[in-house]
């Protein structure tokens, strides 16, 4: 147990340089999935569907495109 008042206040500092460091790093990690993330589960499956319909020949690709 800490025996003076610095030793609490340090630790007090330290856990809040650590929250304030995880709350940093998961605001980031929502800022780039809210940028990127643009397909949500049924636009991703319909977006698979397509491919393995292009794939197959049973669809052609748009002439003017140019696949990746």
């Amino acid at each position: 147990m800490p025996e003076r008042f610095s030793d609490f206040v340090a630790i007090f500092m330290s856990a809040l340089a650590v929250g304030y460091i995880v709350y940093e790093i998961e605001r980031r990690r929502r800022s780039l999935h809210d940028l990127w993330d643009v397909l949500d589960g049924e636009d991703a499956a319909m977006t698979a569907g397509l491919v393995a319909m292009v794939d197959s020949g049973e669809l052609e690709p748009y002439a003017g495109a140019t696949l990746a």
